[in-house]
């Protein structure tokens, strides 16, 4: 299934977004950015000097630059640059194939043909991982809060091309919605998916994280909670999965006692059976 697109103006707890274009534009690349304008509740500005100048200018924390090869944004004050991209989805798809496994997908006991609900999708690295495994069979529905992410990985999964085919057609097959999963669940029917899966900010960053340093930055840092917890219980047929690092208070507060971990990995994946 396509990955539907769905806009919604920028909430308070985002920054001040501004869209542009590169300094060659065109009037096509002006047509993009006055969509994504739309699309972000956002203000499309023509390109006159430096993106730091821009954001200065119209008082803006960061800005969209639209290009004829990509869609990117930046926060000049700080140097953040995110754009999409598939991440280790590929890496983590060859280990599958080659029998290594999956620490994500063992901890889920995900099958062929499985409807997995995705309630942190970001980038949706962890989406395409399911994706492969589920088969066309299944189905992998993600929900993003933050905007400029969500909307970023929507276009993305659209429109992205692999070097792999394979992973490309994974990508067309994975629906991100732009919501906050604690207004999503509870719209949601009693069992209607497999698996519910959390992949919060974590208390501390994995310190040999460096690519998940913009998607940190931009996320919305709000920690799993005891209510969206039962909702995800609720909503579930089979477990609910949360990913999070080694020595999270998480465990405690939300009274997990089934925890998955690897000695080659700083990783730890707690596990709720409805």
């Amino acid at each position: 299934m396509a990955p539907r697109l769905v806009a919604a103006p920028l909430c308070r707890m985002n920054p001040t977004i501004i869209v542009t274009t590169s300094r060659r534009s065109s009037q096509e690349l002006w047509r993009q950015a006055e969509q994504w304008a739309q699309r972000l509740g956002a203000r499309a500005v023509a390109r006159q000097g430096s993106l730091a100048h821009l954001c200065e200018q119209y008082d803006a924390d960061g800005v969209l630059t639209i290009t004829d090869d990509r869609l990117v944004y930046r926060e000049p004050a700080s140097g953040l640059e995110y754009f999409f991209h598939p991440g280790m989805a590929k890496v983590r798809i060859h280990n599958i194939e080659a029998g290594r496994g999956d620490p994500m997908i063992a901890a889920m006991q995900l099958r062929p043909g499985d409807e997995l609900l995705d309630c942190t999708v970001g980038r949706a690295s962890d989406a395409i991982v399911a994706a492969y495994v589920a088969d066309p069979q299944g189905r992998i529905l993600g929900l993003e809060k933050v905007p400029v992410i969500a909307q970023l990985t929507i276009h993305g999964l659209a429109t992205y091309e692999d070097s792999s085919r394979k992973v490309t057609e994974l990508l067309r097959r994975i629906e991100v919605v732009q919501a906050d999963y604690n207004d999503y669940l509870p719209t949601c029917a009693t069992a209607s998916f497999d698996i519910v899966y959390f992949d919060p900010v974590f208390h501390e960053p994995v310190e040999k994280s460096e690519p998940m340093k913009p998607l940190r930055a931009l996320a919305d840092k709000a920690t799993v909670t005891a209510e969206a917890l039962q909702q995800a219980l609720r909503v579930a047929r089979r477990r609910v999965v949360i990913k999070q690092r080694y020595g999270t208070p998480l465990w405690d507060q939300l009274g997990i006692t089934q925890v998955l971990s690897s000695s080659s990995s700083r990783i730890e994946y707690g596990i709720a059976e409805p």
